[in-house]
Order: C-alpha cells, then sequence, then structure tokens
C-alpha cells in the first residue's frame, strides 16, 4: 500500500494542558504547537509571539556595507547620478521600491531601471547597462540580482560605473569585481543570519544609511513592502525575517502605504484579518503578474505613488494583469500535462524537463512550481525561442537544483538561483543532453523514498478543539512560512459525504466529512484527487484549519492539503482489500496454517483475548516491531497508524519474506513460522483465529517483549465475517465449476468478482486455490490492470473428490478452532 505522500506526526498521543499555556493562558493545541517548533519556555514563547523591531541585528556586520554606505553618501555630497537596478519579481520590485522611497524621502533623485522578463530575462544585461550609462549613471545599486553578472559588471567598470551589488541568491565560484558586494551568502560575510531575501537586504542598506534615531521611526515606511517580499520570496521566517513579517503585517492592517493599501482593497482582503497566506496567495501573485507579463514598473509606481487615484488605478490595472496571467498559466499547465503523459520516460525520470515552443516566459516558474507541488519531482519547465530554451527550475526538500544545474554548466548559457529555485538558459539542442545529466545526478542523489513528500503534522486533532477561537488563536504564531509552517492537522476514519470539483477549469475539490460533527472542505489545484473516492468512504484527511466566512455566517473550513481512504465503504469493491482476501487462503499445501494441539501449550491465562484501544499506541511501534492483522478492517487500522511514524515499515503476506530493521506489518500470518525472538513489541491490530495461537505468541517471544491486543470486541464481528465465509459450501462449488464448464477461460477485474460470480469474493478465492490444487485449474493475478485470469485445465480422469484438498481441510480445522475458542 504506498501512499503519494508521507504523513508524519510531530506530536503522537493526546493534546493535554501543561504549565506552558497554563502560565500564557492560550490552549493545549497552541501550546503543544510551540513545543513542536522547540518553543518550551515563557520567555521564548513571548519572544515568538511578539518579536521586537529592536533585535534588528547591526547592518554593518555585512561585508562591504560600510563601503558601499560611504560611497552612496559620497556620491549624494557630490550630486552624482544614482540608478537601482531591480528583478522583476515581487522581491526585486518591493527591493527596487524602498529604496526609491529612502532617496525621495532625503529629496535626492534617484532613477531605477528593472528589465523586461519577456524581452531581457533576469539579472543585469550587457544592452541595459549600455542604455543606462548612455542616460547618465555614477552608481548603480542592484538589488535581488547582481552576485552571478560577472561579465556585465566588467562592462560597467569599463564605462566608469561604480556598481554596488546587494543580493541574497547563492554565490558560484566567481564573484563580480563590483566595487561593493552586498550578500549575506559569501563566504567571507560574517553576517550572522543569511537568509534574508533582496528586499530584507536593500532594507539593511537603508537601516545603515539612516541614523539609528531617525530609522526607529522611518522603518515603518518600508515595513510593509519588505515584509510582502519576504513572504513571497519563500525565505525562512525565523530570526530577522520574523521580526519583519510579524510587525510588517501589524503595519499593513494600518495601511501606511498607499498603493499596497488600493492593492489589498482590490484583491478583497479584509485589513484587520491580513496574515501571510492572504499575501502569498493573492497580494503577491498580482506584483508578479505585471512582471510576469513585461510591466515591472507597474509595481514600483504602485508602492512609491503619493496619488490615490493613481494607486487605485494601478491596483485595478494589476488585477487586469493578473487574470491575464492566470488564462495564460492554465493552458500551459495542461499543455504541460499532456506532455508528461505522452512520454513514457517522465514515469521513471527523478527530474521533470520538459520543453515547448511559444511558452510565455513570465508564467514558466509558477507552472514548475505546480508541477514540482502534484509530481512531487523536481522540474524543469523551457521555452524554446530562435534556438534557445530558457526557463526556470523548482526543486523539492533535499534536493538542490542549483547543485544540479552546476553540474550541468557546460551546457549553460547562463543559469543561477539557489537550492529550490533557480533561472536558467541553453541551447535548445542541449535540452534532452540536459534531462539525461540531471537525472544521473538525481539518480544517485535522490532515492524512491526522496520522492515521496513528507507532509509534517502538528497532531492528530480532537474534534472538540475544532473552533473558531482556535482559528483566533493560531494568528498568534503567525507569520506562517518557510520553517514556521502553518500548522497542519489530521482527522481520521471520517465518513465522506459528497465530493465534487469546482471552478472554471474543475481545478478544485469541495467535499464534507462527518465523524461526531460535520466539516466542510475545500482544496485548491487539488481536483485530480478526487479520482478513487466515493459517498462513504471512510478517510483521513491533513488539512490547515481556517474560516470561512459567507453572508456573515462564520464556520470553521478545513484547506485540504492530503486525504487518503481510511477504509473503502465496501470492501468487495476495493482492490486493495479484495487483494487482501486472495491472501487469506493458502496458495499451496506448504503456506497451511498451523493447527496448535491446545493441550501441548501451557498459556491458558483468562484474559488472553482481552484488548484495549485506549491507549498511545505510538509509543509501541518502533524498530523490531511485529504488527499482525487478520482482517481488511485491522489492516487499514494498522497502516493508519504506522505510517503516522518516521519509522520505515514493509508488509508481508502470511509469512515473513526477511527479517529486517523496519516495523514489519503481517496479513494472516502462519505464526509459527515467524522468529518471535527478535522482536521488542507484537501489536495485535486484530482477535488472531484462535486461542492456541495466542499462546503460541506468549510462549516464543522474547522475554523481555510486550504483547499489545489494539482491539476491542466490536473487532471480533469483522473476524467472524472473514471465518463465516472463508468455506464454500459444496453447491458453491459446483456453481463455480459449471460456470467454467461453460466459458473454459475467465479473465474480469477483481472488482466485479461479486457481479460474475453471485458470491462473497472470500469465496470464489478458496474455491479456485482448491481447485487448482487438485489440477481443474489455474489462475493468475494481473497487478497492473487489477485482474484474475482463470483457465479450466483439461478434465481428470478420476472424479473429483473435495476431500482430497489439504487447502480445504486445513481451512475447516481453522474454521473449527476459531469456533471453539470464541
Amino acid at each position: 500500500m504506498i501512499f503519494n505522500k508521507k504523513w508524519t506526526l510531530k506530536h503522537t498521543g493526546n493534546v493535554e494542558e501543561n504549565e506552558l499555556s497554563k502560565k500564557l493562558k492560550i490552549s493545549p493545541e497552541i501550546s503543544q504547537i510551540l513545543k513542536n517548533r522547540g518553543i518550551n519556555s515563557e520567555k521564548d514563547s513571548e519572544i515568538f509571539m511578539n518579536p521586537s523591531l529592536e533585535y534588528l541585528r547591526d547592518p554593518f556586520l555585512m561585508k562591504d556595507m560600510k563601503k558601499a554606505v560611504d560611497r552612496i553618501q559620497r556620491a549624494i555630497k557630490n550630486n552624482e547620478k544614482i540608478w537601482i537596478y531591480g528583478d522583476y519579481d515581487v522581491d526585486g520590485v518591493s527591493s527596487t521600491s524602498i529604496l526609491c522611497i529612502y532617496f525621495d524621502s532625503i529629496d535626492y533623485p534617484a532613477k531605477y531601471y528593472i528589465p523586461n522578463r519577456l524581452e531581457e530575462g533576469y539579472g543585469i544585461n550587457e544592452e541595459a547597462i549600455r542604455l543606462i550609462h548612455e542616460q547618465g549613471c555614477d552608481i548603480l545599486i542592484s538589488v535581488d540580482c547582481g552576485i552571478t553578472s560577472v561579465k556585465e559588471v566588467e562592462i560597467a567598470n569599463e564605462l566608469g560605473i561604480d556598481v554596488i551589488i546587494t543580493d541574497h541568491h547563492e554565490c558560484q565560484s566567481e564573484i563580480p569585481e563590483a566595487y561593493a558586494v552586498i550578500n549575506p551568502k559569501q563566504d567571507d560575510c560574517h553576517y550572522p543570519f543569511d537568509m534574508l531575501c533582496g528586499c530584507g537586504v536593500a532594507f539593511k542598506i537603508i537601516q545603515a544609511l539612516t541614523p539609528e534615531e531617525e530609522f526607529k521611526t522611518s522603518m515603518y515606511d518600508y515595513l510593509e513592502i519588505v515584509t510582502l517580499a519576504t513572504i513571497c520570496d519563500i525565505v525562512p521566517l525565523i530570526d530577522e525575517n520574523r521580526i519583519i513579517v510579524k510587525n510588517g503585517l501589524k503595519t499593513m492592517k494600518e495601511g501606511k502605504n498607499l498603493g499596497l493599501r488600493e492593492l489589498i482593497k482590490v484583491c478583497g482582503v479584509d485589513t484587520e484579518k491580513i496574515g501571510s497566506s492572504h499575501i502569498g496567495f493573492a497580494i503577491g501573485p498580482r506584483i508578479n503578474a505585471s512582471g510576469r507579463l513585461g510591466h515591472s514598473y507597474l509595481g514600483v509606481e504602485l508602492f512609491t505613488t503619493k496619488s490615490k487615484e493613481e494607486a487605485s488605478e494601478i491596483a485595478n490595472l494589476l488585477e487586469e494583469k493578473n487574470n491575464e496571467r492566470q488564462m495564460i498559466e492554465s493552458k500551459m499547465y495542461h499543455e504541460a500535462e499532456e506532455i508528461i503523459q505522452q512520454n513514457e520516460r517522465y514515469n521513471t525520470d527523478k527530474v521533470l524537463v520538459i520543453a515547448k515552443e511559444g511558452w510565455q516566459h513570465g508564467v514558466i516558474g509558477i507552472v514548475a512550481s505546480k508541477l514540482t507541488e502534484k509530481y512531487y519531482k523536481p522540474t524543469i519547465l523551457l521555452t524554446i525561442e530562435d534556438g534557445e530554451a530558457t526557463g526556470s527550475a523548482r526543486s523539492i526538500k533535499g534536493f538542490s537544483i542549483f547543485d544540479a544545474l552546476v553540474k550541468c554548466k557546460h551546457l549553460m548559457n547562463k543559469f543561477g538561483g539557489h537550492e529550490q529555485a533557480a533561472g536558467l538558459a541553453l541551447d535548445a539542442t542541449n535540452v534532452d543532453i540536459l534531462a539525461n545529466e540531471v537525472n544521473k545526478f538525481a539518480d544517485y542523489s535522490l532515492t524512491e523514498e526522496d520522492l515521496i513528500e513528507n507532509v509534517k503534522v502538528e497532531y492528530e486533532i480532537a474534534e472538540g478543539a475544532i473552533s473558531l477561537n482556535l482559528v483566533d488563536e493560531l494568528h498568534q504564531l503567525e507569520p506562517f512560512g518557510l520553517a514556521n509552517p502553518s500548522p497542519r492537522f489530521i482527522l481520521r476514519d471520517a465518513t465522506l459525504r459528497d465530493i465534487r470539483k469546482i471552478g472554471k477549469t474543475q481545478q478544485h475539490l469541495k467535499f464534507t466529512i462527518e465523524k461526531e460533527k460535520t466539516y466542510e472542505c475545500i482544496g485548491f489545484n487539488m481536483g485530480y484527487l478526487k479520482e478513487g473516492y466515493n459517498v462513504n468512504d471512510k478517510v483521513d484527511v491533513l488539512f490547515q484549519i481556517d474560516e470561512n466566512n459567507y453572508m456573515g455566517n462564520k464556520k470553521v473550513q478545513f484547506l485540504l492539503k492530503d486525504m487518503r481512504l481510511a477504509h473503502p465503504k465496501s470492501a468487495s469493491t476495493d482492490e486493495l482489500s479484495l487483494k487482501l482476501f486472495s491472501k487469506i487462503v493458502p496458495k499451496d499445501a506448504l503456506n497451511l496454517y498451523t493447527i496448535f494441539d491446545e493441550s501441548s501449550l501451557e498459556n491458558t491465562r483468562d484474559n488472553i483475548f482481552e484488548g484495549d484501544k485506549n491507549i498511545n499506541i505510538f509509543e509501541y511501534i518502533g524498530k523490531n516491531t511485529l504488527v499482525i492483522a487478520n482482517t481488511i478492517n485491522g489492516f487499514y487500522r494498522a497502516i493508519s497508524d504506522i505510517s503516522l511514524v518516521e519509522e520505515e515499515f514493509e508488509v508481508n503476506y502470511n509469512i515473513i519474506e526477511k527479517n529486517i530493521d523496519k516495523v514489519q506489518l503481517i496479513f494472516s500470518p502462519n505464526v509459527d513460522k515467524i522468529d518471535l525472538k527478535r522482536y521488542n513489541n507484537i501489536i495485535l491490530y486484530d482477535y488472531l483465529y484462535n486461542k492456541g495461537e495466542y499462546s503460541y505468541l506468549y510462549e516464543n517471544k522474547d522475554d523481555e517483549a510486550s504483547i499489545i491486543k489494539y482491539y476491542t470486541e466490536l473487532d471480533l464481528l469483522y473476524l467472524n465475517n472473514v471465518m463465516t465465509n472463508i468455506v464454500p459450501d459444496r453447491e458453491e462449488f459446483i456453481y463455480v465449476y459449471k460456470n467454467l464448464l461453460m466459458k473454459k477461460e475467465i479473465e474480469l477485474n477483481i472488482v466485479d468478482i461479486k457481479k460474475v460470480f453471485n458470491m462473497i469474493p472470500l469465496k470464489l478465492f478458496t474455491i479456485i486455490n482448491v481447485f487448482r490444487e487438485l489440477l481443474l485449474l489455474d489462475f493468475s493475478f494481473n497487478d497492473e490492470n487489477n485482474s484474475i485470469l482463470i483457465s479450466l485445465l483439461p478434465k481428470p480422469d478420476k472424479k473429483l473428490d473435495l476431500n482430497e484438498s489439504m487447502i480445504l481441510n486445513n481451512l475447516k480445522q481453522l474454521k473449527n478452532e476459531y469456533s471453539k475458542s470464541y
């Protein structure tokens, strides 16, 4: 049983009130989330929830900061011409904007330049340098770019321009010979925090340029914009980034920046409720949209305007550009999906490299991100034009796409970026070679387990804790982002009441689930998850808790992040359940169940069957743990629990294939064929078949090992259903044989067994195994299309005698011992 994503609980067991929650007067749920982040003391909690701007670090700790500040101040004194060179994304536009605001605040005329994404591409380019020089330039300050622009800086030097690079991207082997290079990622820069975004670095320059007392007031002129960039650039929200964003969100509610205030209004976001998710999913994309379509200057004009009318006009124009971007993005995404579906190499490639002519440069990155999220594979998306392929790369946790491109740099015309995202350009003839080379690197660096996303879950939430009050409390933990992710929870074994796709292109998923209460769930861009689920299925959901406010009616809503089947509504129509049923019946005489003679077993304790579900089962699941299930229900419960811990696990049927340190789950085992002494814990998710099996376990386990019976009397009903149907009657044997005589050969999907043979599938599996043993037929399973092929063999000379079947006699004995035991 393979899940698309692995869920791992940060905290197992119940969430309970503790000293921290009492002292801080917060709920146990919030206190546990703090503990999950390593925050255990009252002081640390206070700093985390209320980070002060007083903790901002000294900007002069950055390499070349003093040199840059002295040069800028000298330029101002001598009335030299200053240009700001930005990038076209949110970070670059924001960086450019705050430097423009700074120079305007000191009444100094500074110009800016942002390259056209569609015509010039990323970073500093030679043509732009020459154009700026022609218009008059003494100092060029790059923001959010420049760290890889070795050649371009050389040209600027030749033209007599002093270049001050400010950047935060990864450095390559050669650093440009600029007048000053400010980038905390430089090896010889000893600034104690190197995870600022580009706008964060620009903010530090403004801090360095401003007298300390004055900055305590003037910083609020920039804080909202730096917050926007920090969230949208997905840098870790810790240290200075957390200080900036936490305080910036407060400032944003006051609406100090005129342009941003108008954009928030256009987005329909309530300023009192504004949080990092609104910025990341509503405000940021509208700024990005203008850059993606070649109009990056609109963002700078919006953030620097002093006219409300102009701000409103630009904000509405950005809304139009965003709608246009969404249409282009949707078309590109579907075209990329078609390419993936039509080429089998993408099934095995660990890195998706996809290229096509005519794709929009500006939208490639966002489509690459969506494909990476869906397939959980690093993705390189390229558009081909005039013989050159240019595009963006996005990666997954634990795989540096930047390092992968470095390995392929001989193929590149240009590239840059960091571990999780990069931009690149290469000759179109090299695209296939790049795909091969980058996948060689990935084959060495990535295991199959790496390609299963591990989603960290705070804990399994109790229904009583789910409320609008909890939604409000969660806001105290903002800002959410990298290193402080939005808390995710799971609710298991809920009944699916309805499920449908919604949205213009049916891209979203909407459904309700029910336990003690009913909850509405929405999964944005998760419409593809609908397949495989039916109303009344039991499901586990992984989600964030949010508030849905419609027509003044507020209620809790789950933002879906993943969903899995907890238990199908019908085992007879579920492929996995049917395959499990087929494992219960011994396939040959070598796999017959051992029928224990109780008189030879010593353990006859009265409570040998008694189980208990009121325990924290996660305390017992670890290396060298054996888990036993005898029913479909028990198997699903076991899988659900085991999959939530960090330990790897392996599934076996009837016998243990090999002894390994992983958690081992075995379905319908021959208990006497297991090396019981090697296990620390043995967990039973179902009753065993008879009292003899219990006695055997107790007498043959390691003396220190525990046997945990994780079930209640209600679970005996599931085993009873198995044992009732495991031995067909004579008429059922005859019925199946007559059907086969008419057709000689039958191939059917295993979910159609009940419909075709009019019997419980378990009975059919018993019958065909017995018939194969008696040389009446042969059969095989096709796992690819979940079908079973049954072929009648030539009629034997002698009359069929079912009593000669060792399999059937063994099952009858097993059923008899079950009846005696229970």
